[in-house]
């Protein structure tokens, strides 16, 4: 039986909310998690209600998502919701807006719309040829005209409002420096880079080696281009991108654990994070199998959803993935006395994915490496940018 349509309330603002447009997409790279390929698409009645949720939030900066699945399949509905965002919010109430597309599909109207609209733009997209082709064959040619039209088109929109996000595996970290590079070269204002949330049999932990060999080069990258035109592409150099410790809970791994952070799938069903969803994946037997359930905060629209919201922090709490930051450990070291313990980011769900693993507190040695190497690379970019800001003030 559909749940009624009522308008959600909540105890709690709403800062981010992340939409399902679509289960369905064009592609099928390598590593996506999402493997249930059903595809549906959200009805209006839960994304007006989701809308609602997001626009009702007495947040001062909420921010809305659109994903899938590749949400540019669905256009037409994608374009209704930002019309009726910008045309129902109240004064002053501005909910930032942004889409995570595969590209693809960024044709030349599509473009000039969210350009126009000032719609933040999120492309999953690996750089160069050789790492591009081992994520989706067939996809290096059109996304790098889609950059090159971009930077022609809307400078700076592709400068202000795109990222482009890379997927780090053990399959495509010797692209990395020259990829970033190679980003930086077509206009991208804000490049970012992902370790893989599924397993990664190719990692070892000698791996670290050229993970840090690849950061030293995009540092010494950063650092040239800073110098010439004072702009830190890398998203984790930059001061806006430092992570500050999740207010609610200071052990919390991510806002998974929280609820000012929501998810919404296809069918209206809530969660604390995009990557619990399940109309497009099938969660791994073990830990995620056995912690979800109570997680789940049920229809968007079905009446009592506050009352499970405020429950949702201890059932979370009570998972073990996504809390307990001192308690984890990786091959590398104990996160308890790391110096990276507050700033960095290691996804709880890729922790359920480690096959075999019934240890919560264990994480992956990629997203553990990925963090000691970035964060250091930081701390040197930091220190190197302020020698010259010294210099030319001297």
């Amino acid at each position: 039986m559909q749940a009624q349509a009522t308008r959600p309330t909540t105890a709690r603002p709403v800062r981010a909310l992340e939409l399902v447009l679509t289960t369905a997409c064009n592609l099928r790279c390598a590593y996506c998690f999402q493997d249930v390929r059903v595809d549906r698409s959200m009805g209006w009645s839960v994304l007006r209600a989701a809308l609602d949720l997001v626009m009702d939030s007495d947040h001062p900066h909420p921010r809305l998502t659109f994903t899938g699945g590749e949400p540019l399949l669905e256009l037409p509905l994608l374009m209704r919701a930002v019309e009726h965002l910008e045309t129902t919010s109240a004064v002053g109430h501005r909910v930032a807006v942004t889409v995570f597309t595969n590209g693809t599909l960024l044709d030349r109207g599509t473009r000039r719309f969210l350009a126009r609209h000032g719609i933040g733009v999120q492309i999953s997209c690996d750089g160069v040829e050789p790492a591009q082709e081992l994520r989706a064959r067939g996809t290096f040619a059109r996304l790098d005209r889609t950059l090159s039209r971009l930077r022609d088109e809307h400078p700076g929109h592709l400068r202000d409002r795109c990222r482009v996000s890379i997927t780090l595996s053990s399959r495509n970290l010797g692209h990395l420096a020259e990829s970033f590079a190679s980003l930086v070269g077509c206009g991208v204002g804000v490049i970012a880079v992902s370790p893989l949330v599924t397993h990664d049999p190719g990692w070892h932990a000698e791996s670290i080696d050229e993970l840090t060999a690849q950061v030293a080069e995009i540092l010494d990258v950063s650092i040239e281009h800073h110098r010439r035109t004072g702009e830190v592409p890398f998203a984790p150099f930059r001061p806006a991108e430092a992570r500050e410790p999740p207010a609610e809970d200071p052990s919390a791994m991510c806002g998974a654990a929280g609820t000012d952070g929501l998810a919404v799938d296809v069918d209206g069903q809530v969660y604390g994070c995009v990557m619990l969803a399940e109309s497009y994946q099938s969660i791994p037997d073990g830990m995620l199998q056995r912690c979800l359930p109570p997680m789940r905060l049920g229809d968007l629209r079905a009446p009592g959803f506050g009352t499970r919201l405020e429950g949702y922090p201890a059932a979370a709490r009570a998972a073990g993935i996504f809390t307990g930051r001192h308690e984890k450990y990786s091959s590398y070291r104990k996160c308890e006395g790391c110096p990276c313990l507050h700033v960095c980011s290691v996804c709880p769900v890729s922790i359920g994915r480690i096959p075999g693993n019934t240890d919560p507190h264990r994480v992956p040695d990629l997203q553990c490496a990925y963090n000691l190497v970035v964060l250091t690379g930081r701390q040197r970019f930091l220190e190197a940018t302020q020698e010259l800001e010294s210099a030319a003030r001297s």
